[in-house]
């Protein structure tokens, strides 16, 4: 599983919310820069692989209509200076304005697929591998879409450094810890605790003890002690700071008109109304370690997304 994959929902909630309030301010596509030099999405491919179903080239990624639902794909990056980073957590986010429900779908980055790339499809690997190998963005966001035979209408990439730098930002987050334990130099005391940049990431990605629910029950409480914090309009008056963290940690390809609408669409969405998908599958070591989702699994979880997107029939993305 990766590292602080929940956290993405909240890093979504405040890039929308936080780009929404840039684009006020006058800051335009020129300083925010949503399309990165080198991150252009690649042409279609039907390549053929021994073996291997082939999907026929998705549905043009066109922006929906105003008002109808739309897919984003989070990428949680680990990147330093002078590396091309890695993939450590990818998500698929389908959000219903009419519903208004959201559905989340964190994706197993040890999960087996065959990449996509720009001149065809690659080798089978782990699918968070498509950033690395591949060309970036491009490549992750193809190869999502063949896992899930989904459309993936925009992207947002996010490296992890940032992360401690928006939660000081916000003055840090309030969380209820519910047993003593340390991690990596940090102590976190049974009970109320105030927690800085630093603190936070550690607090969520612990790992030592307890199980899985505990730490994404962990994540949680951070996500929503930020939701509070980054869809306030007190947000405009740490703009300046905000933006010079994103500048530098952020990318995507989402327009004035797209940031603004789905701000004023997630601030309306009730914690209830936002539901987690999850996808099942079985351990492999050949030597190194894969998840193996089953197909049946994927057309399951995809045709839920779809579904929430109001799509037709599966059989225009996977034969």
């Amino acid at each position: 599983m990766g590292t602080a994959r929940r956290l993405l929902l909240l890093l979504i909630i405040l890039v929308i919310g936080v780009s929404a309030l840039l684009w006020l301010r006058g800051f335009g596509p020129s300083r925010l820069d949503p399309t990165p030099k080198g991150e252009k999405r690649p042409p279609e491919t039907t390549t053929p692989l021994t073996g291997q179903k082939i999907l026929p080239p998705p549905k043009p990624r066109l922006p929906p209509p105003v008002g109808q639902p739309v897919s984003l794909l989070l990428i949680g990056v680990d990147q330093r200076k002078g590396d091309v980073g890695r993939a450590d957590a990818l998500m698929v986010v389908t959000l219903n304005p009419s519903r208004k429900t959201v559905k989340v779908l964190n994706i197993p980055r040890d999960s087996k697929t065959r990449l996509m790339f720009s001149d065809g499809p690659g080798r089978e690997d782990k699918i968070n591998h498509a950033y690395s190998l591949g060309n970036g963005v491009p490549s992750t966001v193809r190869t999502v879409e063949h896992f899930l035979s989904l459309p993936i209408h925009h992207y947002v990439k996010v490296n992890f450094s940032g992360f401690r730098r928006v939660v000081d930002l916000f003055g840090g987050v309030d969380v209820e810890v519910s047993r003593s334990f340390s991690y990596k130099g940090h102590q976190f005391k049974k009970g109320p605790m105030k927690l800085n940049g630093s603190q936070a990431l550690a607090y969520v990605r612990d790992r030592t003890g307890g199980s899985d629910y505990d730490r994404h029950k962990r994540q949680q409480q951070v996500m929503k002690s930020l939701w509070k914090k980054g869809t306030q309009w007190s947000t405009l008056l740490k703009m300046d700071d905000l933006y010079h963290v994103f500048q530098h940690h952020v990318t995507t390809d989402l327009s004035l008109q797209d940031t603004w609408r789905l701000f004023r669409t997630l601030r309306q969405i009730r914690e209830e109304n936002v539901e987690v998908l999850h996808l099942s599958g079985t351990d492999q070591w050949t030597p190194h370690y894969y998840m193996i989702v089953p197909e049946k699994e994927r057309r399951r979880v995809g045709q839920a997304l779809r579904k929430h997107l109001e799509l037709k029939s599966p059989a225009s993305y996977r034969p």
